[in-house]
């Protein structure tokens, strides 16, 4: 949203927001320049008058603030005027399709109200089910001379690439360190990134501080891509021949040229752009099944797309994980017949992940380090192991591996000077290790409380030297699985210390701040604050957490 000149929303006739909730009701990152100018008090309440807008939340129902941030965003928008195509639309990515299960009704029934509305003369709503729209890319293929099969003149005023260098940048990883026991069933790294060539530089692009997030761009498995390009039958010269992509609408960008160079491959293309890894949709279904030639295949496909083979979509998709490689193998026919410059249609481009960010600028100068928790696990009707994109890809580096990065300002707000009581099970201990590692590098060393949890003080206790060498530090644990018969989590420490949590509260300044799993925790840690203050006096303790909330000294920072 941030890329759109929001000055220009009055002049438009219909516009379609797509907002996502981050952490617990924040507003994500891409969105907050735009979103602070639209809270302007001097915008009269008449500005968006002559303006039609239609917005679907993405949210998650696990979280106790679900699509806060698309709920906030639309009645601002009616505040201002705006007329509504349609009701807000909610997503939630617990319904048994994911998004989808609320976007393609609301999708269906925006389109035919902006149809209604006559807001685009030419716009028609009546397709075949068989006919297949242009592809949004074209290729042209450039011979072993060098040489262009088309005008290139023609060719690139189609298109134009959207340069993030001075976006994403290139490190190399240093280390990539196994922090967990060998026998130990989680595989957690950290790894080091170097950041030393841009030190030096007025405005480092990857500085950053204790609780900001790095985004890291991932590469296919090379198992996936394997099994990918089998099932689409290319012969190696197809795959390793060179060529353009441009875009038949002006409206569709290329892919940034740091993942896809000017001059590209369809192997390359397949390795670093489209998302393999991904569960299908139900509309690559629905466009495979107009491209399918075999009979078989192309009514199967039909059934997936279909609102009534619903149950077999679960069976055969989300239940089991299948992924997009998997399922082009499924459909063999159907796969070997789709033309190259299809691809860009029928698959999802790479999307970056955000990690927070475990070191500190001041104690590791030259360095970004991340502790990632490999994602592995089995399910009923696969053979192979389901395996998280991301996380397996920073497992595999090695040292001297480039990676693609960015900086992400994170959700904590805070000073130097607040005393902070973290609360980071597992891997949420990571911004609290960043931020308790710079505090250390201070002459004044504001009171700092940390509950840690992990399964066992032998296994995955991260970073279990250095905190008692961090003077500042006052560190409570929890290991769930040390003793077999009573599990401990870190709700259980902070209520045998709940006298040491209430006298923080009591610090001017002091703040709470939690990392980790959205599931249970976040809600087991809000019943322990609540049961804290009635046990000191607070009557409405509801509305003593939403005050904490509201002033910034309860944060989150959570994940699902």
């Amino acid at each position: 949203m941030d890329d759109y000149h929001i000055e220009n929303l009055p002049d438009e006739k219909c516009v379609i927001f797509v907002v996502a909730t981050s952490g617990q009701g924040e507003l994500p990152t891409n969105m907050r320049a735009n979103w602070r100018k639209l809270l302007n008090r001097n915008l009269p309440l008449n500005l968006l008058e002559n303006v039609a807008i239609a917005v679907f939340g993405l949210g998650d129902s696990s979280y106790a603030k679900y699509n806060f941030a698309g709920k906030k965003l639309y009645r601002r928008l009616i505040q201002l005027g705006a007329r509504t195509i349609l009701n807000l639309g909610l997503g939630d990515d617990q319904h048994e399709l994911g998004i989808d299960g609320g976007f393609e009704p609301w999708r269906k029934e925006l389109w035919e109200r902006i149809f209604e509305d006559r807001f685009f003369e030419e716009m028609r709503l009546d397709f075949s089910k068989e006919e297949l729209l242009p592809p949004r890319y074209k290729l042209e293929w450039i011979d072993e001379n060098g040489n262009l099969h088309k005008n290139r003149q023609n060719f690139v005023e189609n298109g134009q690439s959207v340069d993030c260098v001075s976006d994403y940048l290139p490190v190399k990883v240093l280390e990539n360190e196994r922090v967990t026991a060998l026998d130990h069933f989680q595989d957690t790294r950290l790894i080091n990134f170097s950041t030393r060539e841009y030190e030096n530089l007025q405005n480092n692009p990857l500085r950053y501080e204790p609780g900001d997030v790095l985004m890291v761009y991932p590469y296919n498995l090379s198992e996936t891509v394997d099994l990918a390009q089998e099932a689409l039958g290319y012969s190696d010269e197809l795959l390793n021949r060179p060529f353009r992509l441009g875009s038949n609408d002006s409206n569709l960008p290329l892919p940034p040229k740091w993942i896809v160079k000017e001059i590209t491959t369809l192997r390359i293309c397949l390795e670093r752009l489209f998302d393999l890894q991904m569960i299908p949709r139900r509309s690559l279904f629905e466009l495979l099944s107009k491209i399918s030639e075999n009979d078989l295949e192309k009514e199967r496909l039909k059934e997936l797309a279909s609102a009534q083979g619903l149950d077999d979509y679960l069976d055969y998709c989300q239940r089991p994980r299948r992924t997009v490689a998997e399922m082009l193998r499924d459909f063999p026919n159907t796969a070997k017949n789709i033309p190259p410059e299809r691809l860009f249609d029928i698959f999802s481009t790479i999307r970056a992940r955000a990690f927070s960010i475990a070191s500190s600028p001041r104690a590791h100068i030259g360095k970004i380090q991340l502790l990632i928790a490999k994602v592995e696990y089995k399910v009923k009707r696969m053979a192979s192991k389901r395996l998280g994109l991301c996380s397996n890809f920073i497992a595999r580096l090695m040292t001297g591996d480039q990676v693609f990065v960015k900086i992400r300002s994170g959700t904590f707000r805070r000073t130097p000077a607040d005393p902070l009581l973290m609360i980071g099970p597992g891997t949420g201990v990571a911004p609290f290790r960043s931020m308790i590692s710079d505090l250390y590098c201070f002459a004044q060393k504001p009171p700092c409380i940390l509950f840690f949890g992990c399964r066992n003080s032998k296994k995955d206790f991260y970073f279990e030297k250095e905190w008692p060498n961090l003077e500042n530090l006052k560190l409570f644990t929890a290991f769930s699985r040390d003793d077999s018969e009573k599990k401990i989590y870190v709700q259980h420490k902070m209520r045998e210390n709940a006298n040491a949590v209430w006298n923080f509260l009591q610090l001017p300044n002091s703040r709470i701040l939690l990392a980790g799993s959205a599931n249970q925790m976040p809600k087991d840690v809000m019943d322990c604050l609540k049961n804290i203050a009635a046990e000191n006096g607070i009557g409405d303790v509801d509305a003593f957490i939403e005050n904490l909330e509201r002033t910034g000294r309860l944060q989150f920072e959570t994940w699902s």
